[in-house]
């Protein structure tokens, strides 16, 4: 999908759970294409204030309002003829929507003050972590810039669906540690066990914390599985997953040896929690390691 994107000039929309690696995506898009040695602009749509979002977005001349001091190229002409990356445009309010419906369809931008039209000749891609035609049905979502975005479609599954990567991931991650000047780090099989059996709900975003941790706590150039700190109130526990003894007493642990406790966060009744510690022998280790 990647690489016929690239070859493309038409708008691709990125769909995602949040920590998926969207901007990533995005980024290899823009690499792959001939643009790749233009400018590549992120516009995070949550993270400008609606006020000042034409003036990021268009620019303006000096003097065209309160604090206009001298003229200000916007992020559109930034751009120039590279790539466009509107980040969560599902955060964008109607009347903004309307402005980036514009932008699409008539590829020109006027700077605030002024009234030279200048035109786009940026490529766009756009992603957010919402359901958009559920945003539509209640309102919130322009249908017509839904059609305009929604050329090519690309759907970033969350990390647990797609396991098979996470070694790729990790080795990209240490690479980019080595490049901040970090040593470079092995990382034992076991470690890697550990993260492929977690089911990382802040997705890809989560990996690279727990990897970087991981390089923090090791001890010289190699990751092993006590390097590897998983939250474990976040693990899904499915009925068939196999639990260490080394893993149920990390629970325990944080749950301050409270059986009910334990049981909850791994998502098993009373009945199979209790099994399992029979199975582990640590109904005594809970007895003599409970408090309130």
């Amino acid at each position: 999908f990647i690489h016929k994107a690239a070859k493309s000039d038409k708008s691709v929309l990125i769909l995602g759970e949040t920590g998926t690696g969207k901007d990533l995506t995005a980024k290899k898009v823009h690499e792959l294409s001939d643009r790749r040695n233009k400018p590549f602009v992120v516009i995070n749509c949550t993270d400008i204030p609606e006020e000042l979002f034409e003036a990021e977005l268009f620019g303006y001349v000096r003097g065209s309002f309160t604090g206009a001091v001298k003229d200000k190229l916007g992020l559109l002409e930034v751009a120039k003829d590279g790539t466009i990356f509107f980040d969560e445009i599902g955060d964008l309010p109607l009347f903004l929507q309307a402005k980036i419906l514009r932008i699409i369809e008539k590829r020109e931008l006027r700077r605030i003050g002024e009234t030279t039209i200048r035109k786009i000749y940026a490529r766009f891609i756009f992603a957010t972590n919402k359901n958009l035609q559920e945003e539509m049905k209640a309102g919130g979502f322009r249908k017509d810039l839904y059609y305009r975005i929604n050329v090519i479609k690309f759907y970033m599954p969350p990390l647990k669906e797609r396991k098979e990567d996470i070694p790729l991931l990790v080795d990209h991650i240490l690479r980019k540690e080595i490049k901040r000047g970090e040593p470079k780090r092995v990382i034992y099989r076991e470690a890697m066990k550990k993260l492929v059996a977690y089911d990382f709900p802040g997705n890809i975003r989560e990996l690279e914390n727990i990897v970087e941790r991981a390089c923090i706590l090791s001890e010289g150039n190699t990751i092993t599985a006590k390097d590897i700190k998983l939250d474990y109130d976040k693990i899904c526990y499915k009925k068939t997953t196999k639990i260490t003894p080394e893993q149920l007493r990390k629970i325990l642990e944080n749950c301050r040896w409270n059986k009910t406790r334990a049981a909850n966060r791994m998502g098993k009744s009373r009945r199979q929690f209790y099994r399992l510690l029979e199975k582990h022998k640590m109904s005594d280790c809970i007895k003599r390691n409970y408090r309130l």
